[in-house]
């Protein structure tokens, strides 16, 4: 961090610049100790700096000096994690103050949403399809209701897009050929497969798979402006790994979880704004 701190000082501070005042050089000389430092160049005379602190860099807490300026909005805000009315709804609860305009602080609750808006499961039904065998299909039947983009003053729903997220033990795997072949030409109610990860390898049985078993990311189509879709049917074809034998023999249960449906849109609308 202290190559960090240099090679800033010399950046935002060259030799040529005035000698900055102490403040200055101690609020720059805080990113050293900062948790996550993030870097924007907006154009090529100015950047951005966005720095995140679990705790105060000080001893003493937490202190900052900031003065008003004429012709200038300074807004001051200190805020802690809330939570929101919805599941998928963040929120910061806190206070807030424009200097020189404000004579007091403002109890303030920001309130906006995730980018991912997981769907409940009530009426989204999974079912394997056989129940047994060495090669079911997890089919997953999802209302109407399921299908509309979430709506949120907050959500850009142009943006949002239906996904399906698939979580596997080890003793089940999915053929990455056969899901890229469904995505290829739209079938099974696949439009694309996003990645799969953890083990997919092909031959190796339950038992001598080190890893606890895969993730499998896909999209779901929506519906089109002008082609109402009254439900959906996803597909996802797996494998049953050879399991380790038992001595006697006997049926052996393999337990498949449900989906995880959700919609991921992107937040780029700011959200409400509510005293408190």
């Amino acid at each position: 961090m202290d190559s960090l701190f240099k090679s800033l000082w010399s950046f935002l501070l060259p030799s040529t610049a005035p000698k900055p005042d102490t403040e200055e050089f101690l609020l720059l000389a805080s990113l050293v100790h900062a948790d996550v430092i993030e870097f924007d160049i907006p154009s090529p005379r100015s950047i951005q700096i966005r720095a995140i602190w679990s705790s105060s860099p000080l001893e003493t807490g937490w202190r900052l000096d900031i003065p008003s300026a004429p012709n200038t909005r300074i807004e001051v805000g200190i805020f802690e994690e809330a939570s929101g009315e919805d599941k998928d709804e963040m929120a910061l609860n806190g206070v807030r103050v424009v200097l020189g305009e404000d004579k007091e602080l403002i109890p303030t609750l920001f309130t906006f949403p995730h980018r991912h808006h997981i769907l409940s499961s009530t009426g989204i039904q999974s079912v394997l399809d056989p129940s047994f065998g060495s090669h079911p299909v997890l089919k997953t039947l999802l209302p109407k209701s399921t299908l509309q983009a979430p709506v949120n003053d907050t959500l850009d729903h142009e943006t949002c897009h239906l996904h399906a997220l698939y979580t596997l033990s080890k003793d089940v795997f999915v053929d990455q050929y056969q899901l890229s072949q469904l995505a290829q030409f739209k079938s099974g109610g696949i439009k694309n497969v996003r990645g799969i990860w953890g083990e997919t390898d092909l031959e190796n049985p339950s038992y001598t798979t080190k890893g606890w078993g895969s993730v499998i990311l896909v999209d779901i189509p929506k519906s089109e402006e002008g082609n109402e879709i009254h439900e959906m049917k996803v597909e996802l074809p797996m494998h049953l790994r050879y399991l380790e034998p038992r001595e006697g023999g006997g049926n052996q249960i393999v337990e498949i979880l449900p989906p995880e449906i959700f919609w991921a849109c992107e937040n780029t609308v700011e959200g409400p704004t509510i005293p408190t």
